[in-house]
């Protein structure tokens, strides 16, 4: 726990950090038997300045899931992911017509490239891609039951946005009683603050946050060997 928090000293305020030590939070969980790569939303609506959900250029991020996915794809380990479903009726935007100015203009109800993901990094036929029409990948979709089938204990998650639509998707990760982890270099958001205040909260309650250069040496010590004989 020690370790955990002395990595945010200097970023996070020494009396939040005294709070959080004092609730004995920041445990490392650690990667099960068979983890599994969780991509949520990395499609060109949000990656992809030209279109009004993207921030910003994010050229680091976009080297950092594509480095993770190869990874997973050379040691064979499962891969999916999450994107927007459709959401040309109102009824299956919901909510989200209150909430946003844009949920009902063309990018966001009916451009055909934007729930597309680049080619760098995008899935294949092997993946398993999930449609969810709120933040959380796991709400009202069977993506827990497709982890639980191919034996999954440990999601490592990646993509955007770290205030949103990944957390939601690390907290019912973690309710669902999966192993979490968060690789800090490959999950971004149109806000820095918000970006750094949720990978802190996350590191402290719900998953590991880690370094990609941490993560993928963990992964290829504990199943290169595997993938190689396979």
């Amino acid at each position: 726990m020690a370790d955990k928090l002395a990595r945010w000293q200097g970023i996070i305020p020494e009396e939040d950090l005294a709070a959080y030590r004092k609730g004995s939070f920041g445990r490392r969980i650690g990667l099960g038997s068979r983890p599994a790569l969780l991509n949520i939303d990395t499609t060109y609506m949000f990656v992809d300045p030209s279109y009004d959900m993207c921030g910003r250029e994010m050229p680091e991020f976009i080297a950092a899931v594509t480095r993770v996915t190869e990874t997973f794809r050379r040691l064979g380990l499962p891969i999916y992911y999450s994107r927007r479903d459709d959401r040309s009726h109102p009824a299956y935007r919901g909510i989200w017509n209150l909430k946003l100015g844009n949920a009902t203009e063309f990018q966001y109800v009916a451009d055909p490239k934007a729930d597309q993901w680049p080619d760098a990094y995008g899935p294949r036929p092997e993946d398993r891609i999930v449609l969810k029409n709120k933040p959380s990948a796991f709400f009202a979709t069977p993506l827990e039951s497709f982890m639980r089938y191919d034996g999954v204990d440990s999601v490592v998650v990646i993509g955007v946005s770290t205030s949103g639509c990944v957390r939601a998707a690390v907290t019912d990760a973690f309710s669902h009683n999966f192993r979490v982890t968060v690789i800090e270099e490959a999950v971004g958001d149109r806000s820095p603050a918000a970006h750094t205040a949720n990978l802190f909260d996350m590191d402290m309650k719900f998953a590991d946050v880690e370094p990609i250069d941490a993560v993928l040496a963990e992964l290829a010590a504990r199943f290169g060997t595997r993938a190689a004989a396979e």
